[in-house]
């Protein structure tokens, strides 16, 4: 079975990530050129997911090759890419990829030929991936409990991958929430984005079909947590995904299985739109194409994302995604909680949060309302900057006070202050606020 999986997955990004181009550049013949666009249309033909949309990209290749476009080409590369180019131009397929890649086709033949090649093959991929470290980049707990990974790419199956991905989900795995950053994630093995997705599903759950061009059938699609993968370790907190216009593949179809049955907040801007996995396949004289051959019906929206990107729950900018998922958290958490002081804490952290992405602007006068002393706090205008300094702590400067609102304002990690005013507008108490929920109200003293 996972051999069967690398077949169908092993071969979408090695073109780029994992095998070295020839070196050599031979010139390409007219009569190698033919034979090349025959070679590809015929793959096309056999093996693209819509066989109505291979036979116009097929039909519109051969005219265009008989219109002597490619006739002035000699490099092996750039006619590579022109046909990519022909091809996507009446079919946008971000998928469908042609490269000259001699070594390449020949691990493609390789792998194709006898089980021993093919192993050889899966084993030395294996070992890229582990220097990768399967491509997890980082782990963290952020305020609040909540859980943070970041992968870039999912990686083959094998027993070391899965101890990688167990360590990660073990770590987050006593978190009340977890974000999952894919906003660098190009894809991968399918079989993989499964094996992660099934750490969410505490009992087998049908997510829709897939259709295999090239066995020509249909298959029911489940998500299920396999003690042998997981170790029985199922995780229930809030999900939060985060996704970018780089987000792509397999990173789609993970994000978008969760999005469409309601088990994950998808926060960022629209991905890429690629949901047909991909195969590679040898076209001779050194040319590979990756020709995409199976497709998804999701059980939720009777189709995919294909051409259209997972679109998020909440879009923001890549630079907003991580505090509006912990803001999100947070809100949802005030929701519930019934404890005064950690409801004090959840909206210390919320206002945290805000102060770092914060766009009020206090006027001159309004601040001034705020200077003076405040027992053993001096607060005072340097230009248009409101400061705030302990004057118990002689050696500390004053400190820029941030504004959350426009009577609330953040100072460094600290603490935040609330500017209480009367009737009249004047401000003669301050509320000063701590992460761990205390409250301390002080009266003006100068």
């Amino acid at each position: 079975m996972i051999q069967k999986n690398i077949l169908m997955g092993l071969f979408i990004f090695i073109g780029q990530l994992f095998f070295a181009q020839n070196n050599e550049q031979p010139k390409i013949d007219s009569l190698t050129k033919i034979e090349v666009v025959n070679s590809i249309c015929n793959s096309l033909t056999n093996n693209y997911v819509f066989p109505d949309k291979a036979k116009v990209m097929s039909d519109f290749l051969k005219q265009q090759t008989q219109n002597n476009i490619f006739s002035s080409i000699t490099d092996p590369n750039q006619f590579a890419n022109e046909i990519q180019k022909t091809l996507r131009s009446v079919n946008k397929d971000n998928h469908l990829r042609i490269e000259y890649n001699p070594r390449l086709e020949k691990d493609i033949i390789k792998f194709l030929d006898n089980k021993k090649g093919s192993n050889a093959i899966l084993a030395d991929q294996i070992k890229k991936d582990e220097k990768q470290n399967f491509y997890f980049k980082k782990l963290e707990i952020l305020p609040s409990n909540m859980g943070y990974i970041e992968f870039t790419n999912f990686a083959i199956p094998s027993p070391s991958t899965r101890k990688t991905v167990h360590s990660a989900m073990q770590f987050i795995s006593h978190t009340d929430g977890l974000i999952i950053d894919l906003r660098n994630n190009f894809g991968g093995n399918g079989k993989m984005s499964e094996e992660i997705l099934s750490y969410f599903f505490p009992v087998k759950t049908y997510t829709g079909k897939t259709y295999n061009r090239i066995e020509n059938k249909w298959t029911d699609s489940y998500v299920e947590n396999k003690k042998e993968i997981t170790n029985g370790l199922k995780l229930k907190m809030p999900l939060y995904i985060l996704i970018s216009n780089r987000t792509f593949s397999a990173a789609e179809s993970f994000a978008y299985t969760l999005q469409s049955i309601k088990k994950a907040v998808i926060i960022g801007n629209t991905s890429r739109g690629g949901a047909h996995a991909t195969r590679s396949f040898g076209i001779g004289n050194g040319f590979v194409a990756f020709i995409p051959y199976l497709r998804g019906e999701n059980v939720t929206t009777k189709t995919d994302w294909e051409g259209v990107g997972v679109i998020p729950d909440i879009k923001t900018e890549d630079n907003n995604c991580i505090l509006t998922a912990q803001n999100h958290f947070l809100n949802q958490k005030l929701l519930t909680e019934k404890d005064e002081n950690e409801k004090r804490k959840i909206n210390w952290q919320i206002n945290f949060n805000k102060s770092k992405s914060s766009a009020v602007v206090i006027n001159v006068t309004e601040a001034t309302r705020f200077t003076g002393q405040f027992s053993e706090f001096e607060v005072t205008l340097s230009g248009n900057q409101l400061m705030f300094r302990d004057t118990n702590q002689k050696s500390n400067e004053p400190r820029k006070a941030i504004a959350i609102t426009a009577n609330l304002f953040q100072i460094d990690t600290d603490y935040q202050v609330e500017f209480i005013t009367d009737s009249n507008d004047i401000c003669n108490t301050i509320k000063m606020y701590w992460d761990d929920g205390y409250v301390e109200t002080i009266d003006r003293t100068k």
